[in-house]
């Protein structure tokens, strides 16, 4: 299982100029500190990369940039969803060539069709893909909530090497650890239940609040690893209501608002998405000093 990939990974925020143009300072900036963090990868182009209003060539600008920032400190993935399968399998080929280290792939999701669909669309991708494809389980965006049976039948790919689970099923989570293979890497979606997802079998997560709180992430990880669940318990309490925060409650908007606060690059969304009120954004940052979660976090220089 050397080749496992597991550990803690944020599914990063894309900054975009006043223009809507992506701003690549701070992109090179958020990378920096990214890198210097406890951090084991990013992802580009997710949910909240805003990964609907990116065309090819921006993610491969993006992944590119990654590259060279990173340096090989982190594992660079790459969302490569488009809706046609074509379209997914050149993305696959150019963000691989743009230095990603794996892709997160969506279901097809508009045509709402058979598991057979589903299961073609990830294998056609997954055998042209030079690097190994994660799939990604958002059924709150999607429609789709891919079954514990169709991912281990998708694991069953030589390519195809892990899941984002962000369904919060944790029945369907343990059957997919169980039933999927030793080198397979399944991560919870979110930081409201990593816990609860590595004592279900989950090798790491992929977590919007580990962009802010990579440390306080990997404190809780190696807690339970080490057999120190008092310690996972509570990190887990302080870390609920920020992650709650940043995703089900003011979303991308709240989370690229807190980045700014943090001496971060967030700037504005694209539209349709909006700016946070003045009001949520009080609210927003009142539960973040509540937890009292910064105080682990000196790789942000604050």
């Amino acid at each position: 299982m050397a080749d496992k990939i597991c550990g803690v990974f944020a599914p990063v925020p894309t900054p975009f100029s006043g223009d809507g143009s992506i701003d690549e300072n701070g992109w090179r900036k958020n990378l920096r500190m990214w890198s210097a963090s406890p951090l084991d990868g990013i992802v580009i182009a997710g949910s909240n990369g805003e990964l609907p209003f990116l065309n090819l060539e921006e993610r491969v600008r993006l992944t590119k940039i990654a590259r060279e920032e990173a340096e090989g400190r982190l594992f660079i993935m790459s969302g490569a969803h488009f809706a046609a399968t074509e379209d997914a399998k050149r993305a696959a080929v150019e963000l691989s060539k743009a230095g990603a280290d794996g892709l997160l792939l969506l279901p097809p999701h508009y045509y709402k069709g058979k598991e057979e669909m589903l299961l073609r669309y990830f294998t056609d991708v997954a055998d042209i893909s030079p690097v190994p494809v994660f799939l990604y389980n958002m059924p709150a965006n999607t429609g789709v909530d891919l079954s514990a049976e169709l991912i281990c039948e998708a694991a069953k790919h030589p390519n195809i090497k892990g899941i984002k689970d962000t369904s919060g099923n944790m029945t369907k989570l343990g059957y997919t650890a169980l039933g999927t293979p030793d080198d397979f890497s399944v991560f919870g979606g979110t930081g409201n239940w990593f816990l609860a997802a590595l004592s279900m079998g989950a090798c790491g997560g992929t977590m919007a609040v580990s962009i802010l709180f990579p440390r306080s992430c990997r404190m809780l990880y190696e807690a339970f690893l080490e057999g120190r669940l008092g310690e996972a318990v509570e990190l887990q309490k302080r870390l609920l209501p920020v992650s709650d925060a940043i995703t089900r409650r003011f979303s991308i908007p709240g989370l690229k608002y807190a980045m700014g606060a943090m001496g971060m690059t967030g700037g504005p969304c694209r539209r349709p998405l909006l700016p946070l009120p003045e009001k949520d954004a009080r609210t927003l940052m009142s539960v973040i000093e509540a937890s009292g979660l910064d105080e682990y976090e000196k790789w942000r220089g604050r």
